[in-house]
C-alpha cells in the first residue's frame, strides 16, 4: 500500500527541507508518455498499454511499406507489357492504385470501428456467407477465363474481374472463429451441432472452389481451419487422421487430373520440358541467378520482356529476385515475416477466445499464401498459381488480403479493454486515496489516485466506532465489536463503563482510520515496550488468564481469540 512518508525532525539545511517537502507531498499518478511506466507497473503508447500498442504499430508499419513496394514492383514488372498492349506503361500500376484505395478503405471501415464488434458474431455472418456462396456457384456458370486460364474463377463486372474464391477466405474465417467460440468459449451449442456447422460451413464453399478448379484456394482454406482446430486443442489423433486424409486426398486430386499431373513431374524436373511445362520454372530460376547478390537494379530486368509470363502477377517475386538479388529479396521476406511475428503477438494480446481464433485465422491464411507462392517459385513445392499477397497484381486478391489484415488490427483495437485482472484490481483499495475510475474505464495513464473505492477495503467494511458507548448498547455487541478484525482494542474500557477510545487515540496517528498500528518491524512488536499499559484479558473476554507487567507471553487458559490478538 502506499502511504505517504512523514519526517521525524526537520533538518535545517536547506537541501533536507527540500527533501522532506518531497517526501511529504502527497502521492499522485502521472499521465504516461510514451516512454512513462503507470503506478501499475506497465508502460503506455499514446495511452494504450504497450504490450497492445507495440505490435500495432509495428503490423501497421510493415503492412504499408509492403503494399507501396508492391506498387513500385507492380510497375516495374509490368511496364512494358502494359506499354504494348494497353499504350501506357501506368495501366496496371494506376488499376492497382485504385483496387488497394478501395482495399485500405475497407480496412478503415473494419478496423475503425465503424463496424459495431458483436456484428461479427452475429447471424448476419452466415448471409454473408451464403451470398459468397452464390457467388461461387454462379462462377462455375458464368466465369470467365476458362479457355484463356483454363479455369473458370472469375466473374466479370465490367469494372475488373471479381474472383469469388479470394472473397471466400475472410468470410469462411470470421464464420470459423465464430463457431468456435460458440462451443468452446460461450457453450451455446453443443457437440453435434458444432460439427453440423463446420460440416456444412466448410465442405460446401472447398467444394466449390475445387469445381472450379482452384486447388491451391481449396489447401490454403483448409490448412487454416485445420490450423485453428489444433489452436482451440484438437486431439493428435485426430491431427493425425486429417493429416493422412488430406495427403491421400491430395494424391487422389494429383492423379486424376492431367494438367495436375503434368505440374507436379515439373515441380520433381523442371529441366525435363523446360519449354512446356517446366518453363515458368525454369525461367523463374534463371531471373534469381542473373540477379545475384545485389541484382541489376530495380527496372532493369530483362525477363519482363515477354520472356516469363506473369511476371507481375504470380511471378513477381522471380522479378524482385532479379532486381534486388538475393539482399533485396532477403529484406522483403524479412519486411514480411516480421509483420506476420507482430500479428501473432496481437493475436497473444487478444482478451477473448473468439478474437484470437480470428486473427490467428487471418494470420496464418497470409503467411500460408505467402510461403505457398515463395516455395513454389524457389521451386520447393508445386506451383500452384497463387498471388503474393499485397505484392502481385489483382483486384480481389488486394482486396481480401486488406479486409485480412483489417481483422487482424480490429482485433488489436478491441484488445484495449478491462479484462479480469482489471476487474479485481478495481475492487481493491487503498486507505487514504480518492476514488477513481478503474484503468479501463479512465484514460490510460490518467487520473491522481490508485484506488477504485474510497472508505472500503478488500478486508471488509470498516467498523466505526463512535468515540463513547451509550447504555443501549448490549453486551452481545459489545463483545462482536471487539472480536471483529478491523476494531481497535478499547484495553478492558468496556467493561469499567469508560468510553472507548476514539480511533485518533488508539492508532496515535492523524490518518483517522480505526487500524491497529503493528509496526513495521515484525521483532519489534514481540518485545515488550515501556511504558505498555497492563492488560487484563479477563476485562474484555472473560477469560482466566492475566498477564504481567512487562510479560508479553501468552498463558494457558487463553482463548483462540486471545492468543491470535497476542499474536498480534
Amino acid at each position: 500500500m502506499w502511504f505517504s512518508k512523514t519526517k521525524e525532525s526537520a533538518p535545517e539545511s536547506e537541501a533536507s527541507s527540500a527533501g522532506e517537502r518531497a517526501t511529504t507531498r502527497p502521492k499522485t499518478r502521472r499521465r504516461a508518455t510514451a516512454t512513462s511506466h503507470s503506478d501499475w507497473g506497465e508502460k503506455y503508447i499514446a495511452g494504450v498499454p504497450a504490450r497492445i500498442m507495440r505490435p500495432r504499430l509495428v503490423f501497421l508499419s510493415c503492412l504499408v511499406a509492403i503494399c507501396m513496394f508492391g506498387l513500385l514492383m507492380i510497375y516495374s514488372a509490368s511496364s512494358v507489357e502494359s506499354l504494348q498492349e494497353n499504350g501506357s506503361s501506368w495501366f496496371f500500376l494506376s488499376r492497382q492504385a485504385i483496387f488497394m484505395f478501395i482495399g485500405f478503405a475497407l480496412f478503415a471501415v473494419i478496423g475503425g470501428r465503424l463496424l459495431p464488434w458483436p456484428l461479427f458474431r452475429s447471424r448476419l455472418v452466415w448471409w454473408v456467407w451464403a451470398g459468397v456462396l452464390a457467388l461461387l456457384v454462379a462462377v462455375l456458370f458464368v466465369g470467365q477465363g476458362a479457355e484463356e486460364w483454363g479455369a473458370s474463377r472469375w466473374i466479370d463486372l465490367g469494372i475488373f474481374n471479381l474472383q469469388p474464391a479470394e472473397v471466400a477466405k475472410p468470410v469462411i474465417i470470421v464464420l470459423t472463429a465464430k463457431i468456435f467460440a460458440d462451443y468452446f468459449e460461450d457453450g451455446t451449442i453443443d457437440a453435434r451441432t458444432f460439427l453440423i456447422q463446420m460440416l456444412v460451413m466448410l465442405s460446401i464453399p472447398l467444394f466449390l472452389i475445387f469445381k472450379e478448379p482452384d486447388l491451391g484456394t481449396t489447401i490454403i482454406i483448409a490448412l487454416t481451419v485445420f490450423a485453428i482446430a489444433v489452436l482451440c486443442g484438437l486431439p493428435w489423433r485426430v491431427v493425425a487422421f486429417v493429416t493422412v486424409t488430406a495427403l491421400l486426398l491430395g494424391a487422389a486430386a494429383i492423379v486424376t487430373s492431367p494438367y495436375r499431373a503434368k505440374r507436379f513431374l515439373a515441380f520433381l524436373d523442371p529441366w525435363s520440358d523446360p519449354y512446356d511445362t517446366g518453363y515458368q520454372a525454369t525461367l523463374a530460376i534463371m531471373a534469381f541467378a542473373s540477379g545475384g547478390l545485389f541484382g541489376r537494379g530495380i527496372g532493369n530486368s530483362t525477363m519482363k520482356y515477354h520472356y516469363l509470363p506473369e511476371a507481375h502477377n504470380d511471378y513477381i517475386l522471380a522479378i524482385i529476385g532479379e532486381e534486388l538479388g538475393f539482399v533485396g529479396t532477403a529484406i522483403f521476406v524479412l519486411v514480411f515475416v516480421a509483420m506476420i511475428i507482430a500479428a501473432f503477438h496481437i493475436c497473444r494480446e487478444a482478451p477473448t477466445l473468439h478474437a484470437q481464433l480470428l486473427a490467428s485465422g487471418c494470420t496464418i491464411i497470409l503467411a500460408v499464401q505467402f510461403l505457398i507462392n515463395v516455395f513454389g517459385i524457389l521451386g520447393v513445392m508445386p506451383m500452384t498459381g497463387k498471388p503474393l499477397p499485397f505484392v502481385s497484381y489483382g483486384g480481389s486478391s488486394i482486396i481480401a488480403s486488406l479486409a485480412l489484415a483489417a481483422l487482424i488490427f480490429r482485433v488489436s483495437v478491441e484488445s484495449n479493454v478491462e479484462t479480469a485482472a482489471d476487474r479485481r484490481r478495481s475492487g481493491m483499495a487503498v486507505m487514504g486515496e480518492r476514488s477513481v475510475p478503474s484503468p479501463a474505464r479512465r484514460p490510460m495513464g490518467g487520473g491522481d489516485d490508485a484506488s477504485g473505492h474510497v472508505g472500503r477495503s478488500t478486508a471488509g467494511e470498516v467498523r466505526v466506532r463512535t468515540a463513547r458507548r451509550g447504555p443501549e448498547t448490549s453486551r452481545l455487541d459489545r463483545g462482536a465489536s471487539s472480536r471483529s478484525a478491523l476494531s481497535v482494542y478499547d484495553g478492558g474500557r468496556a467493561e469499567r463503563g469508560e468510553g472507548s477510545p476514539t480511533r485518533r487515540e488508539s492508532r496515535g496517528s492523524a490518518s483517522g482510520y480505526g487500524r491497529v498500528d503493528l509496526g513495521s518491524d515484525a521483532g519489534e512488536r514481540l518485545r515488550p515496550r515501556q511504558g505498555r499499559p497492563r492488560v487484563d484479558y479477563r476485562g474484555v473476554t472473560g477469560g482466566n488468564a492475566v498477564r504481567r507487567s512487562g510479560d508479553d507471553r501468552p498463558r494457558r487458559g487463553m482463548n483462540d481469540w486471545e492468543r491470535g490478538r497476542h499474536d498480534r
